[in-house]
Formats: structure tokens, sequence, C-alpha cells
């Protein structure tokens, strides 16, 4: 995969500009990560690239939003615990319908960050 790619995907989705990439950057790098360490294929073709790509930048997406999320009202590190409104944001719904369309490509072994998949 290529980051670059996974960058162009990621600030079209979430609006940073380029000059502001280099604050985010680690967020992507964790999200290509995280996509590269559950793609269930070994030699993706260029479709399943481009795919793993969308993911990943997705996945950055979602991090992004709860990072910059205004209505996080608390946070507990021993036996994690976030507090916040249970307003869906549109990251967490792109992250979920893109985990059901490309099922095939990646394995979370039922668990996304942030909750469990039934």
């Amino acid at each position: 995969m290529n980051i670059a790619n996974v960058d162009e995907r990621f600030m079209m989705l979430s609006g940073v500009k380029p000059d502001e990439m280099c604050r985010w950057r680690g967020l992507v790098e964790d999200a290509l990560a995280y996509i590269e360490a559950h793609s269930t294929v070994d030699t993706p073709d260029e479709a399943q690239t481009g795919a793993l790509e969308f993911l990943a930048a997705a996945y950055a997406y979602r991090l992004f939003e709860i990072c910059n999320a205004d209505n996080l009202t608390s946070f507990t590190a021993g036996d994690v615990k976030i507090t916040s409104s249970a307003r869906e944001g549109g990251a967490e719904k792109l992250w979920r319908s893109l985990c059901s369309e490309y099922s095939g490509l990646i394995d979370t072994k039922g668990f996304i960050f942030g909750r469990i998949v039934i």
C-alpha cells in the first residue's frame, strides 16, 4: 500500500489541508499499520490495494473524528472508559459500511476499536 494514496483519501474525507498533514501523519501511519495487520490478502491486486488504502483512510478518518470530538465529556485510563453522547459520526458510519463491504479483505476477529461486532 502507498501511504501517499492513503494521505490523499484521508484529506478528502477529513478536510485536512496538505500543510496540516504533519500533525496527523502518525494517525495515518497507525491506521495503515492496523489495516496491514488485519489484511487477509497476502499479495493484493491493484483493486484490492485501492480498497485497502481506502479502508486505511477511513480508519484514520474515524480516529481523526474521535480526536476532534467536541462532544467528548470524559476519559478514564484505568479499565478504559470513554463517555460521550450517543450520536454516531459520519466517520463511524463510513468505517462500519466499509468493514462490511470489504469483509473479505480484512479480518478484525470480531473486534473493531470502540465496539464489539457480533
